[in-house]
């Protein structure tokens, strides 16, 4: 597996051919909330513990690399993650604006007024915005499937048997968006897609709580993929993750054409 997990410039079928790349690899692509910040929005002590002891808690394997939003306290948060994993290969940490929480002052505010019920409140305003500034958490939902899928057809090209811990630092009721959009749950024996409130899957993540998208290639090299979340597995719908994230490759396509990008 080379520095930036890429293909070698071959032909698919060649590489397919020679068995070399895309079988038994193993993505694991983890949306986690910064540590515990302070009356300032900066990351205590606590939280730069949080990060290390999250980190630390994480399986070995081939290699760890991690994006993070340009958030102070989620880029100290980061670091410490990767500083305290086991693995032998730590790739540099990037920068990626994707992960950002675009939203006005007011928004900031009344989100912080909420308390407990923030996550909730916003949800609740779905395919529509707070405020001409904000971001939608149907908009947020494309993103983060944007990203997810991005790993579904990363896999096939990494070399057969490569297993790696992608990390992704964010803020509280991004990934949450995705989630109640494509998340199976089994609820009295009946299998539910998404949830209502927060609360019926443990409440927004705590600090430095993370969920797992697992991307995996069967022996033919086809990807699957499924979620690991607060001790639990779950099924994802990947339809709905598929149209999520085309809806947004859409958007960027009309977006760079717009401003003469190619």
């Amino acid at each position: 597996m080379n520095e930036d997990f890429e293909m070698p410039q071959q032909s698919a079928a060649a590489a397919e051919s020679e068995g070399r790349f895309g079988r038994d690899v193993t993505i694991h692509a983890i949306f986690m909330r910064h540590g515990e910040k302070d009356a300032a929005g900066k990351l205590t002590d606590v939280g730069r513990e949080q990060g290390a002891a999250r980190g630390a808690a994480l399986s070995p394997k081939d290699a760890i690399k991690a994006e993070t939003a340009t958030v102070a306290r989620v880029m100290h948060t980061i670091q410490e993650v990767v500083k305290g994993a086991p693995h032998d290969r730590k790739l540099n940490l990037r920068e990626n604006t994707e992960l950002n929480f675009p939203c006005s002052d007011k928004f900031k505010n009344d989100y912080a007024a909420k308390g407990e019920a923030a996550g909730d409140w916003f949800l609740s305003f779905g395919k529509e915005k707070p405020d001409a500034e904000t971001v939608s958490p149907e908009e947020s939902a494309e993103i983060f499937a944007y990203m997810v899928s991005h790993y579904m057809d990363m896999a096939p090209r990494l070399y057969s048997g490569s297993e790696v811990d992608w990390v992704h630092g964010t803020q509280q009721a991004l990934a949450e968006s995705l989630l109640q959009r494509i998340m199976i749950r089994d609820v009295d024996g009946k299998k539910v897609t998404g949830f209502e409130k927060m609360g019926d899957i443990g409440g927004t993540l705590g600090y430095a709580e993370g969920m797992d998208f697992v991307v995996k290639t069967d022996e033919a090299g086809t990807p699957g993929i499924k979620l690991d979340f607060r001790g639990a597995e779950y099924d994802l719908d990947v339809a709905k993750l598929n149209e999520l994230a085309e809806r947004y490759a859409g958007k960027m396509k009309d977006r760079n054409e717009g401003s003469g990008q190619k």
